[in-house]
């Protein structure tokens, strides 16, 4: 596999027991789902990749550009942000789900990272910010919540009684 942006060959590296993929400029390539072993800044693994992501060379990349992944090279990746703080914007592929960060992106992802109470807080204040979607359901025929339709014969009685009621009034 290459690096999206500079060509050149990445270098594969086991951290524990994930194996990930290395730029020289400094970026990482994570198989799908495996940059939630590494998103944690408390966790060693994780510890042990900035710290040598930090010693690589930056090379200047432009990190606007749309990428190809390296493990699907026909497919564009998809920017998108790693979390709801919209911070950090990743490049993720839509075929495989792997992730590309460029330097200094998982840093950053160290820097916003939300404990569970921090999370629960932002759950909380998003529901209440942006409200909860009432969905009511449809009554149909063989709802339960469906009416009951009158039965025939009550109708037809009160109808006539309204017809019959009427005619005295009219004569």
């Amino acid at each position: 596999m290459f690096c999206p942006r500079t060509k050149t060959a990445l270098e594969a590296v086991s951290i524990g027991d994930v194996k990930v993929y290395l730029s020289k400029s400094g970026g990482v390539f994570f198989d799908n789902r495996q940059i939630f072993h590494f998103s944690d800044p408390s966790l060693k693994p994780a510890q042990v990749l900035v710290a040598h992501l930090q010693t690589l060379p930056t090379e200047c990349v432009d990190i606007a550009t749309r990428i190809n992944c390296p493990k699907c090279p026909d497919v564009v990746m998809m920017r998108r942000f790693f979390s709801p703080l919209k911070v950090v914007e990743i490049d993720e592929c839509p075929n495989c789900a792997a992730i590309w960060l460029d330097h200094g992106e998982l840093e950053k992802i160290h820097e916003n990272h939300l404990t569970p109470n921090e999370r629960e807080m932002l759950r909380i204040d998003m529901a209440n910010n942006h409200g909860f979607i009432q969905v009511k359901i449809p009554k149909r025929r063989h709802s339960v919540h469906a009416k009951k339709p009158e039965s025939n014969a009550t109708s037809s009685l009160e109808k006539l009684a309204e017809l019959a009621y009427l005619s005295i009034l009219n004569d």
